[in-house]
Formats: C-alpha cells, sequence, structure tokens
C-alpha cells in the first residue's frame, strides 16, 4: 500500500498504519521539503509522483491517499493509466473533497500567516504549536504554503471514471470533508465505491490508526467488520441484489435489529442498524412526479432556483421527507414539515418547533446515484446525531 500525506503532513503521518497493518507493505511517500527531505524546495507534480510510484506497478498495489494525498493518489492513479501501467487494486481516500469539488479551505492560502495558521488549526486538526512555536513554524510554514497553493490551483479535468474501486474514510467528527462530501467520491469509479465513517476528526489517520487499519484489513480480505451500536449500514443498488442483501443482515438479525427497504422499479436500497428509528427512500429524477410532500417555502425555493436545478432540489426533499416518514412510522403530514435549504450538502435535519417535534431527532444524509438508466438519490434518515454511516455501491455497470 503506496500512501501520500495531507498538507504539511510527511510520512510519519502512516507510521501508525504502518505498525498495525503487518500482513500489507505499507510505503509512505515522503514529499519534498518535509521530514528528511527537509533540504529540498516543497514543490512536486504528479508527473514526479507517478514516477515513484511507477516501479511498483509490476504486482498488485493499493493507494492511500489522505485529506490532500487523496486528490494526489486519484491523479497519480489516472496517469499510471494513461501510461498503460497496472492500475492499483484500490483507491483508499480520507477525508477528502472529491476532485470535481472545490475544497472550501483552499481559500485559506490567501491569508496573513497567523490568520492562515488559525484556520489550520480550527479547521483541520493542524498541530496548535505552529501558533506558539516559532521554530516549528519557520519549519512547517513554507510546506504547507506550497501545498496549499496546490490544493487551491488544482483543476479538474474530465477523465472517464477509474476502473478500481474506491473506498472512502470519513471522520464522524470531520467538519471539512464528512460524509456528506465525501460520497462524492462514487462519481469517479465505475468498479464500485464503499464509504465507512470513523470516530475522529480531520486526521485520524493519524489519531485513530486500530480503527482504519481494521477497515482497510477487512476490505482487502473480505471479511466482516462486526456492527456496532453507533452504526447504520446502506446499500444501494439493483432491486435484483436486494434480497441477498437482506438475506446477509438477516444472518445478523441480533447485530442489526432494523432493516428499511426502499424501491424505484429496478432500483432499491437497504438500511440497517442497531435500533428502530431507521428510514430510507431512494428515487429516480424521472420518477418524481408531482412532489405533493413539499412545504410552501420549499416551493418558493424550487420556483425560485435555475430552472436547471428545480427538479433536483425538489428529488431531495421529497427523498428526505420519505425517509423521514418511513423512519417515524409515516403519522405526520409531510408537507406540513420545510427544510430551509434545499441547497444545504447536508446532513439535513428538521428543525427544532415544527410540528411534531420529535421529528427533529433525525439526521437525514442524501447520496446520489449515477445510473445507466439517469439520476437517482437516495436517502436514509438515523435516529441521532452520532451514528456512524457505511455505504455500499456496486460497480456502475450494475447500477
Amino acid at each position: 500500500m503506496i500512501c501520500l500525506p495531507y498538507a504539511g503532513g510527511g510520512a510519519s503521518a502512516y507510521a501508525g498504519l504502518l505498525r498495525r497493518l503487518t500482513g500489507l507493505t505499507v510505503v509512505p511517500l515522503q514529499l519534498p521539503g518535509r521530514e528528511n527531505r527537509i533540504g529540498e524546495p516543497p514543490a512536486f507534480t504528479i508527473s514526479d509522483i507517478a514516477d515513484e510510484v511507477a516501479p511498483a506497478t509490476g504486482e498488485p498495489y493499493v493507494l492511500y491517499g489522505h485529506s490532500m494525498g487523496a486528490r494526489l493518489a486519484f491523479e497519480v492513479a489516472r496517469e499510471l493509466r494513461r501510461r498503460g501501467l497496472r492500475e492499483p487494486s484500490r483507491l483508499y481516500v480520507g477525508g477528502a473533497h472529491p476532485p470535481d469539488r472545490r475544497v472550501p479551505l483552499a481559500a485559506a492560502a490567501d491569508l496573513p500567516d497567523d490568520a492562515f495558521i488559525d484556520q489550520l488549526i480550527r479547521r483541520s486538526g493542524a498541530l496548535p504549536e505552529l501558533r506558539d512555536l516559532p521554530e516549528l513554524r519557520e519549519l512547517m510554514l513554507p510546506v504547507l504554503r506550497s501545498d496549499f497553493a496546490w490544493i487551491k490551483n488544482y483543476a479538474f479535468a474530465p477523465e472517464p471514471p477509474l476502473a478500481t474501486p474506491i473506498v472512502a474514510f470519513a471522520g464522524l467528527d470531520d467538519g471539512e470533508a464528512g460524509v456528506a462530501e465525501m460520497l462524492g467520491w462514487a462519481r469517479h469509479t465505475s468498479a464500485g465505491f464503499r464509504l465507512r465513517t470513523i470516530r475522529g476528526g480531520h486526521l485520524f489517520v493519524k489519531d485513530q490508526p486500530d480503527e482504519l487499519a481494521g477497515l482497510i484489513t477487512a476490505d482487502l480480505t473480505a471479511g466482516q467488520v462486526p456492527a456496532e451500536a453507533d452504526e447504520v449500514h446502506l446499500w444501494a443498488g439493483p432491486a435484483a441484489g436486494r434480497d441477498a442483501v437482506l438475506r446477509r443482515h438477516a444472518g445478523r438479525e441480533a447485530a442489526w435489529g432494523a432493516v428499511a427497504t426502499s424501491d424505484a422499479g429496478d432500483l432499491a436500497a437497504v438500511a440497517a442498524g442497531s435500533g428502530p428509528g431507521i428510514g430510507v427512500c431512494v428515487l429516480r429524477a424521472r420518477d418524481l412526479g408531482e412532489p405533493v410532500e413539499l412545504s410552501a417555502d420549499e416551493r418558493e425555493q424550487v420556483e425560485e432556483a435555475a430552472e436547471e436545478d428545480r427538479g433536483w432540489l425538489a428529488l431531495r426533499a421529497v427523498t428526505a421527507k420519505r425517509a423521514l416518514m418511513a423512519a417515524d412510522g409515516g403519522t405526520a403530514d409531510p408537507a406540513a414539515i420545510g427544510f430551509p435549504d434545499l441547497a444545504d450538502p447536508g446532513p439535513w435535519r428538521v428543525q427544532p418547533g415544527q410540528e411534531p417535534d420529535r421529528l427533529s431527532r433525525w439526521r437525514i444524509t442524501h447520496l446520489a446515484l449515477h445510473t445507466s438508466r439517469g439520476e437517482a438519490l437516495a436517502a436514509v434518515a438515523v435516529p441521532r446525531d452520532g451514528v456512524r454511516l457505511s455505504v455500499d455501491l456496486p460497480p456502475e455497470r450494475a447500477r
């Protein structure tokens, strides 16, 4: 497993994984300007990194990139494909916005030093010592500036999706690149997508190596990680595969406790968790029909949006409400419930004070599905904050 670091990070960021993944050769790449390459200018190109990875492509390998490193690993995989070399068996990405989306924190690259460092400490888990220790600041600031300049200047160029499965890891407490953002990586593979949520913040690769190592090992060995009380598992794919998923969950009934399903013709979704109050809805854009569930405020939001966005916004509201009704037992009037911003990436929740007030405890996450028969959307409602969401999508050709 070849590893690429987050902005400002070096190979030592993967020391915890290296110690715990004893059955796997872990090779953290050291980028210029850091740790044992501190004397070099902190600049790099995708071509340079691909040159370092290329000798390893003679046998099966996987790539892991965290934050900035995820975007680097993605571009390296595409560069290796352009060279006609073996592609990775997996692309693991952690704590990173998908490459076709802007990185909000990249705007910090234009701030003065003090404000720049403050943003990194508050939003991405950078060391507080950067603010207080002049020696560390002097050492790290050129690397951080260089890395964030690369992130800010990065321009995504459309190419066919990778023929490599992508497995994404999101920190439960990561305010920069959480579950809602990381689900977008599914657009960049035709070979299947998985997302796993890990306890911790943005730098869980360094702070939670045990949990991450266990998930990587289970993925590479086709093993199963035991279901836990704070976990909900979502599967979305062809309706023909739904029964096999249900049988798998039935075999673990004591662990899961609650299973919810939703069908949209030839598409299906299954959500399973450890307790009651889980709901799911999957719906194709073409099958939306008249969105009778919209509140007056939501109808106004849809009408005021650009014409090309109206159907998608309505679909987001309808799938969220149907998932919520399924979780609650369907006793509330969905048109009496309103979401204040249908364009919000989420997770969503009903605003406190709306009737019935109990609905405010659920949290709703959307998942865009790119299928051979058009756009679709899944929404899953979970009963509280702090629930870890795991997502499995089959290869694109099966959707």
